[in-house]
């Protein structure tokens, strides 16, 4: 071989290996990025929870929360069908605390806004669900602060009755299956469920943002206060694998909980279009186990 080929053939691989070293110099200083936006619980969560979220980095849990109607001026209350209207003072003394020895404390009510212990323990699931995915926060906000903002992923705890942002969700054309929450589920397909003495209920819906392409709104919201918190620790134990069962489609999801037990929650019915692999996993499943048919999650 002449010596002009050799030299150009060394020419070539040299350049070969530097260009494959910096490529793999590049690779391994992106690894941690590129695996953490390609991982299989990255995937899941962008299915979910919408392909902006993983890029702005953020969910928003939205709670609902009260205000104390006496500390109202009487024409306001007068305005929202308060009668008669309710005072600060002895007479409307209702937030009160039983302490171990039993003396009791007593005072009018909140200066600003009541937050309910079930929105708190449901802020609390997700948080510590959505907050260990890495490169994902989760903020908690007041409804009534951002209810005119969409541009987010929002998980809105909370009924219809309660929370503002479930109230315009509702009313979504995006929502196939919820007519109303007020007293029972209502479905537009008239199917009804309903509290009963041994259980609350809860659903965890899922449509897009019909507002900002890209981001996903949630709710979770419950017939009694388990029904609440238990809807947000189901999504918070199994968001991965609603990924696996609708992908980045709509859904929604029932859920019976026993009173005093958010971790009894138990799924019993599931709307939403279901993923191909959900599909094929259904009839294996069914035909490989004598007709066991669709499994849960």
């Amino acid at each position: 071989m002449p010596a002009s080929e050799i030299i150009l053939a060394f020419i070539l691989n040299l350049a070969g290996g530097i260009v494959s070293g910096m490529l793999i110099f590049l690779l391994g200083l992106r690894w941690k990025w590129i695996s953490s936006h390609f991982s299989r619980e990255m995937m899941a969560f962008r299915h979910v929870f919408g392909a902006r979220a993983v890029e702005s980095g953020a969910v928003i849990v939205t709670l609902d929360v009260y205000q104390d109607l006496r500390l109202l001026q009487h024409t306001v209350q007068d305005g929202l069908g308060v009668n008669p209207p309710q005072v600060p003072g002895p007479g409307g003394r209702r937030f009160f605390k039983v302490f171990p020895d039993g003396h009791l404390t007593a005072f009018p009510g909140a200066f600003q806004d009541l937050l309910g212990y079930c929105s708190a323990r449901a802020a609390s699931y997700l948080a510590d669900s959505l907050g260990s995915v890495q490169g994902i926060s989760v903020r908690v906000a007041p409804d009534t602060g951002v209810a005119s903002t969409w541009d987010f992923t929002s998980i809105n705890v909370g009924s219809s009755a309660s929370n503002v942002k479930t109230n315009d969700v509702k009313y979504f054309p995006e929502n196939l299956w919820l007519r109303d929450d007020i007293g029972q589920f209502t479905f537009k397909d008239d199917r009804i469920i309903a509290m009963d003495s041994r259980s609350d209920k809860g659903i965890v819906l899922k449509l897009p943002n019909p507002y900002s392409p890209g981001y996903a709104v949630l709710v979770c919201a419950g017939l009694g206060e388990w029904g609440t918190s238990g809807a947000a620790w189901y999504l918070s134990k199994h968001w991965r694998r609603f990924s696996s069962r609708f992908g980045d489609h709509a859904f929604l999801v029932a859920v019976s909980v026993t009173p005093g037990s958010d971790e009894s929650a138990r799924a019993i019915l599931w709307l939403g279009e279901k993923t191909r692999y959900w599909r094929v996993r259904s009839w294996v499943r069914a035909h490989t186990f004598g007709g066991a048919g669709t499994p849960g999650l």
